[in-house]
């Protein structure tokens, strides 16, 4: 720069400056992988170069605030905006600190308000100064302010997580439970603002299930399908039902009534009573196309499966299990992987459909399916189910309930994928499937879904294990026919359907109890409970398993509900473990044979107490 007389004379080194933009972009790209050191040396040369430009000062001065050093940001942040008063990322960044870190709200505010004078249309500074001053409990003003900034950028998360705050602090927990929905969305894994939005998300959807009453909603969708099916709808709370909620369909039943059964205190059963519902809707729907299909497994392909998982079955002879926990533990493995088969594909079109036409049902959804998910990543890691699990079986499971997992990410804005700990080609196939699934829906094919059943089974390798026969053609056969009803081991009325048809012979609803130790999946949970007891007990002396026990026993006065798998509880005697309440009583158990194994504990756990010492003999020999 020169002053001759009247006038200045500045020149720029325009060659200088365009050749150090790779450099700064070389720059802001570590620091957006965390590699701050790299970005700093490269921005202190930058600097040493050319000193006036301000955006140099105000990434270093970022860098120093994220690393906890904000005297040092302070100072790099004045020297951006010493070459420029206007840098609004600067005046933000030290409105910021300021109010973070020194909780100095009026000079925060007054470096916000800067920007905003600098440029009216300053989203992030609006949202800061609504984030400031509802921490000085100016939430009407606050409000205001992410109103404006919302106005101006739909798609920011920090002021979309900032209304529901405000709504959840109101009493408004719907709308709460919408903003923080809609915040997980726009945010990504990792970014604060994304782990808190999924707080907001579970507490307010938490009030808004105890406050509203689902009837109505329910109550006509039941009656539309009532009409439309030609048979009326009972609903009964049943706690004798393996599972929260339970469709039976009449024509399976031989009834005149269709039956929807529920336990009361499970958490969000309304999603799941509306979602039989939908099993019963897209049924109607196929049977006026003459469309609707039977799943069934016979005893042939059972053998089949028998034959294929000889080496699981000698497994678990040598480890002492009785033939007939083998046999009730195969075919846990065999109606699962089928169940599983024919649900997945259907449910994704029923949830789908229940997010879009029901909106005031979406938080008692996002619980249930929280709730779902969680209980397939514990069966997915389990090291006793992994164990004991074929690997073709294990991988179909953990590749089905991914599909699962990546709706509820599109739905609800949440991704719990990683906790599955899947191997790169089971999460390449899930996607896969995803994406077949997508393309059915927007090509409206909710009603074909057997056909991604089929394609999907074939291609994890369970083909074999199921049938699917086209229902008219089923029913009409005589029942002396050598494929009759009598000879099919595993029947699903259709891929649209909720539950099993019933066997010549029983009732599939008929004599089941909430005793989930009858259940053989119960009964194999139980053995590796009590292992898993034996194993933690074995370097404990009497004392400590004392303290286990009659810890156990003084909260089974205030009751333990070995069904419900979303309870947990918690021990002080075992810290940082966290226990189902089947869990609980396995371990009471085990701990009572070891203090008096002649006290009565009114569990009648023997079998499998017996079965897993033998396990653990034979592990430590």
């Amino acid at each position: 720069m020169e002053i001759e007389d009247d006038l200045i004379k500045i020149e720029i080194d325009t060659s200088s400056i365009s050749s150090q933009k790779p450099d700064f972009d070389a720059a802001v790209k570590h620091c957006e992988a965390g590699r701050f050191n790299k970005a700093k040396l490269i921005l202190e040369k930058l600097i040493k170069k050319n000193p006036t430009v301000s955006e140099y000062h105000r990434i270093l001065g970022q860098i120093y605030s994220d690393e906890g050093r904000q005297e040092d940001a302070i100072n790099c942040l004045i020297d951006a905006l010493r070459w420029d008063p206007k840098n609004t990322h600067a005046l933000t960044m030290m409105g910021n600190i300021f109010a973070r870190s020194k909780n100095d709200i009026p000079t925060a505010m007054s470096y916000y308000e800067h920007a905003l004078a600098v440029k009216p249309d300053d989203h992030i500074a609006m949202n800061n100064i609504g984030a400031n001053l509802i921490q000085i409990g100016k939430v009407e003003e606050a409000r205001r302010y992410f109103e404006q900034a919302l106005s101006i950028n739909t798609d920011y998360p920090n002021t979309l997580y900032g209304l529901g705050m405000i709504s959840e602090m109101k009493g408004n927990h719907p709308v709460a439970f919408d903003f923080a929905i809609q915040a997980l969305k726009k945010s990504k894994p990792g970014h604060s603002v994304y782990s808190n939005a999924f707080e907001l998300a579970q507490q307010a959807s938490l009030k808004t299930v105890q406050r509203i009453d689902p009837a109505e909603m329910f109550n006509q969708y039941s009656q539309r399908l009532a009409i439309e099916s030609g048979k009326n709808i009972d609903i009964m709370q049943d706690d004798t039902i393996p599972t929260p909620a339970k469709f039976e369909m009449a024509e399976n039943y031989n009834r005149d009534k269709h039956v929807i059964r529920f336990k009361k205190d499970r958490l969000a059963v309304a999603h799941l009573m509306m979602h039989e519902l939908v099993h019963l809707d897209l049924s109607t729907q196929c049977r006026k196309r003459n469309a609707n299909f039977l799943f069934v497994a016979t005893k042939e392909q059972k053998e089949l499966f028998i034959r294929e998982n000889e080496p699981i079955i000698q497994k678990l002879n040598r480890e002492g299990l009785d033939e007939k926990a083998i046999a009730d533990f195969i075919t846990s493995l065999f109606n699962g992987i089928n169940s599983q088969t024919y649900n997945t594909p259907v449910d994704l079109f029923i949830e789908v459909f229940l997010y879009k036409t029901y909106p005031n049902l979406r938080p008692f959804q996002f619980l249930s399916l929280l709730s779902l998910l969680k209980e397939y990543i514990d069966a997915a890691t389990n090291k006793k189910i992994i164990e004991y699990t074929p690997a073709k079986i294990r991988t179909a499971n953990i590749i089905l309930s991914l599909v699962h997992c990546f709706q509820f990410r599109d739905l609800f804005g949440y991704d719990l994928s990683h906790l599955f700990k899947a191997t790169s080609p089971q999460v390449k196939i899930a996607k896969e499937f995803y994406a077949e699934y997508l393309k059915y829906l927007r090509n409206d094919k909710s009603l074909e879904a057997h056909l991604l059943i089929l394609k999907w089974a074939k291609e994890l390798r369970v083909e074999n294990y199921f049938s699917l026969i086209e229902e008219n053609e089923y029913r009409s056969r005589p029942a002396t026919s050598a494929e009759s009803i009598a000879d099919i081991e595993f029947i699903k009325p259709s891929p649209l359907e909720g539950e099993p048809a019933c066997p010549v012979g029983r009732g599939m609803g008929e004599g089941s109890s909430s005793d989930i130790q009858q259940e053989p999946a119960g009964q194999m949970a139980v053995t590796m409970y009590c292992l898993s007891a034996l194993q933690y007990f074995a370097d404990k002396n009497l004392e400590e398993i004392k303290k286990v026990g009659f810890e156990i026993a003084m909260l089974g006065r205030q009751g333990i509900d070995p069904a419900k798998t979303d309870k947990k509880y918690y021990l002080e005697s075992i810290p940082g473990k966290e226990f189902t309440g089947l869990q609980l009583l396995a371990y009471m158990y085990a701990a009572f044979q070891v203090i008096d194994p002649f006290l009565d504990t009114g569990m009648n756990y023997k079998k499998e107490y017996e079965a897993a010492k033998g396990m653990f003999e034979k592990g430590k020999s």
